[in-house]
């Protein structure tokens, strides 16, 4: 004879209970507090790249209306590294009532046009005083949160999160070799695709073929051979 137990409502009432509490007291910390904090999951959750908008400047002496070699040499790379970050303007300001000013920023002028941005993309604009020329664009940097942060041991961590500097070398360096920053926010369109190679494509994988290399048997050697 079996014989089957019903609990009361009374004590499921006192079941569901006690269950709740146990739940409550596992996310309880040490002092009784629930910890509602996230912590990151991911090192580029905790070390995150952030993409902003800066300002490359350089400087070419005015003081003189004849530039050396080596700053115009220095203006071309300026002008080629803004032309690869896609500078909407160039800016290029320079000493008002300076007559050697005048001459060095249209010098500067002729360089930066001689490696493909328009003169409808330089802006020319003056400050009071006296010094050099100053060319400028603005671009996009990639960046993150600065590392050496050994503030929690790695020999006591309770909660099994991860370390304060786990990961930020690993960010910083991707930071520092992205092409452009501006792919971390937003990925670019992709090209169009080449309809004719496209075609053999599916043109040889409808046609099976045999995919080994094929030998004229020149590359056979034999022992004898070899030892002669």
């Amino acid at each position: 004879m079996t014989t089957q137990f019903k609990p009361s409502p009374t004590l499921m009432k006192a079941i569901g209970g006690v269950a709740i509490a146990i739940a409550m007291s596992g996310c309880a910390g040490i002092n009784g507090e629930i910890d509602d904090v996230y912590h990151p999951a991911t090192f580029y959750e905790q070390h995150p790249i952030t993409v902003t908008k800066g300002q490359v400047k350089m400087q070419v002496p005015s003081h003189s209306s004849r530039m050396s070699s080596a700053h115009e040499d220095a203006v071309i790379r300026f002008a080629q590294q803004a032309k690869d970050h896609d500078a909407g303007t160039v800016h290029i300001k320079r000493p008002a009532g300076s007559v050697s000013a005048d001459v060095v920023a249209g010098r500067v002028t002729q360089l930066i046009a001689s490696q493909g941005i328009s003169t409808a993309a330089m802006k020319h604009t003056t400050y009071g005083g006296h010094g050099p020329v100053v060319v400028s664009y603005s671009r996009h940097f990639a960046s993150t949160n600065e590392c050496g942060d050994w503030s929690e041991s790695l020999t006591d961590n309770s909660q099994n999160t991860l370390p304060p500097n786990f990961g930020c070398a690993r960010q910083h360096n991707i930071a520092a070799m992205v092409a452009n920053p501006k792919d971390l926010v937003q990925p670019r369109t992709s090209t169009p695709p080449d309809a004719p190679r496209r075609s053999q494509v599916l043109t040889d994988y409808r046609t099976p073929k045999n995919t080994a290399t094929s030998t004229d048997g020149s590359d056979k050697v034999e022992v004898s051979d070899a030892i002669k």
